[in-house]
């Protein structure tokens, strides 16, 4: 399973501007088998969309088949559900 992860310390996001728009940057760690967890950064376009602190996996949803047939990850609706109940 790939597992995703939001750090104490690393989860609060950064604006930043594209053209006319500010959209959030927020650090989320990638645990995908590897001896360290990946870097690597979610678009949010309000507060209320950043995850707060904790462990999460991919919904289902967050996946679709594109024109070809073959999976893809669809970045515009990517879903993380928690792992462990937060609280």
């Amino acid at each position: 399973m790939l597992k995703f992860e939001i750090v104490q310390g690393h989860n609060t996001p950064i604006t930043k501007k594209f053209g006319e728009r500010d959209v959030l940057l927020q650090e989320i760690y990638m645990h995908n088998g590897g001896a360290f967890p990946e870097r690597v950064t979610l678009q949010h376009n309000n507060a209320h969309e950043c995850l707060p602190v904790g462990e999460y996996s991919l919904c289902s949803s967050s996946f679709r088949t594109n024109q070809y047939g073959s999976l893809e990850l669809d970045r515009w609706n990517l879903k993380f559900l928690p792992l462990k109940k937060m609280s």
